[in-house]
């Protein structure tokens, strides 16, 4: 697995996600082709720094270039809900890593993506997993995936500081949803790392699997169970890393 320099301080370009996320993108990344990629949105740039020492021609892309970091590249000013500053069909890939739950329009995001990628090219996308054990039990005992806040709590600056909130906390089924929508197929679903206090919910897994195995094979595919409560969704870390790619012609 490809390592990500975590030495750096958070003044500097220190990795904004969770640990697993940037060592599983670019683990994938290092086996491809080398190529153009947009880095969307980028932040800091710890990502991008990565991807250039590997040998990709990166553009960089935020909401909030000021924060962009890293020497010898510039971040461009783009906005997910938007259109992206890019022509169609331009990039062999796009990562787009913690980005989409803090979008108003995560189905614009992904048609956005789709767009600027090239025939072929492919998508890695990290995103939380709301349908994890623990989150499922979270969801039930208080009536949300993710801590609510009141606009007014994020002061005078608000505008700026609500992309920095979960504001679509979308599930798996949703953004495979969108990405199908938005034109490009799933290759593979991963996790960033186990989460190991989800071991003493096992007992419960294995009754939502035996409900599962309860149901019949046209409701298990018409409501994608056996992806949703498979090991990698159902007992997976704190989020999903999906690869998906926009067919040829």
């Amino acid at each position: 697995m490809t390592k990500v320099d975590r030495t750096r301080t958070s003044t500097d370009v220190a990795p904004l996600a969770r640990e697993g996320v940037h060592e599983k993108a670019l683990a994938y990344l290092a086996a491809q082709p080398r190529g153009t990629i947009l880095d969307v949105p980028t932040g800091m740039g710890a990502l991008a720094r990565e991807l250039q020492r590997m040998g990709f021609a990166v553009t960089c892309c935020d909401i909030d270039p000021s924060q962009f970091r890293v020497e010898g590249l510039t971040a461009e000013k783009g906005d997910l809900n938007g259109r992206l500053p890019f022509a169609d069909n331009r990039f062999d890939y796009v990562s787009f890593l913690e980005g989409l739950e803090h979008t108003e329009n995560p189905y614009n995001a992904l048609r956005e993506v789709g767009r600027v990628l090239k025939p072929g090219g492919a998508l890695v996308l990290s995103t939380p997993n709301y349908l994890n054990i623990e989150r499922r039990l979270k969801f039930l005992v208080t009536g949300f995936f993710t801590k609510p806040v009141s606009y007014r709590d994020l002061g005078p600056d608000a505008a700026r500081r609500k992309y920095g909130l979960h504001l679509s906390p979308i599930g798996y089924t949703l953004v495979r949803f969108a990405i199908e929508q938005a034109g490009m197929v799933i290759e593979s679903v991963a996790m960033d790392r186990p989460k190991p206090r989800q071991r003493w919910l096992k007992p419960l897994t294995g009754l939502i699997r035996l409900a599962n195995c309860l149901r019949s094979s046209k409701d298990r595919r018409r409501y994608w169970l056996d992806e949703t409560n498979g090991p990698v969704v159902l007992e997976g870390g704190n989020t999903l890393i999906i690869v998906a790619r926009k067919p040829n012609g």
